[in-house]
This record gives C-alpha cells, sequence and structure tokens, in this order.
C-alpha cells in the first residue's frame, strides 16, 4: 500500500475518520476500514504508475504518491462525497493520468538502489534506443 491509516489521521483528523467509518473511537474496525479504501486507493494508483514506479523495498516512497492515495481513500470513505471532496478525487485521478503519460515524474528519475552486503552493483549505461527515445516512430 502506498499510505497508512496513520497517513490520513494526518491529514484528515482522527474524529473526522471515525465519524466517517461509523465507529465509536479510533479502534480496530475504524482503522480496518479505512485500510479496505487505502488498499482500493493503491491499486487504482498501482495501475497508472506501474509503467514508471515499482516499490521496492528500501525505496522511499513518493510523498505526491502518498497524497494521491490518501485523497481518492478519503473520497471513498464517504457515502455520498461532497462536490468539493469529488473535485479532490477527480484532481488526484488526473494527476496519476499524468504520472502514466510521463508528465509528472514521482521519483525525480532517479533510482535509489538498496545496499546489499558483499555486492557489487555497477549501473548500466544509457541505451541509445528505448521506447522513450522511439516513441515518434
Amino acid at each position: 500500500m502506498f499510505a497508512t491509516a496513520e497517513d490520513m489521521k494526518a491529514r484528515y483528523g482522527e474524529d473526522e475518520l471515525v465519524q466517517l467509518t461509523d465507529q465509536d473511537g479510533w479502534n480496530a474496525q475504524a482503522i480496518a476500514a479505512i485500510n479496505v479504501k487505502l488498499q482500493t486507493a493503491s491499486s487504482i494508483a498501482e495501475g497508472y504508475v506501474a509503467k514508471y514506479y515499482a516499490p521496492a523495498p528500501g525505496r522511499a516512497l513518493p510523498p505526491l504518491l502518498t497524497e494521491l492515495v490518501c485523497e481518492i481513500a478519503y473520497a471513498k470513505l464517504h457515502k455520498a462525497p461532497p462536490e468539493a471532496i469529488e473535485k479532490r478525487e477527480t484532481r488526484a485521478l488526473d494527476q496519476l493520468k499524468d504520472i502514466s503519460r510521463g508528465l509528472i515524474k514521482i521519483d525525480q528519475g532517479k533510482q535509489d538502489i538498496p545496499s546489499r552486503t558483499g555486492a557489487v552493483i555497477v549501473p548500466d549505461r544509457q541505451r541509445t534506443f528505448s521506447r522513450d527515445s522511439l516513441g515518434e516512430f
């Protein structure tokens, strides 16, 4: 998942999330309900960004991706989201589409290679002909 219940809590507040999950307080049931929506939102986001970003152990998660997933999950927590919430979800989905088109780079174009003991990692040279460089042909 690209976000956690704690990420949602930090963005929207505990009281708001408890109310949206129909629980008495911040408990296991509220967290579980939030995690279901976060899983759905993460799956949507993963479908868009899989071409350009693959999460790996030791690799930092882009903050933009966490924010977009939280926006989608927050909208999905509402039974009948207000227009402002729907617009925020639409904006988040539009940004994911831009990521899928390569218009927005979420990892600033760099790859964090996790270190391994006893292994030598040599980066490969830039390819002369690739899908990106031959896109117009």
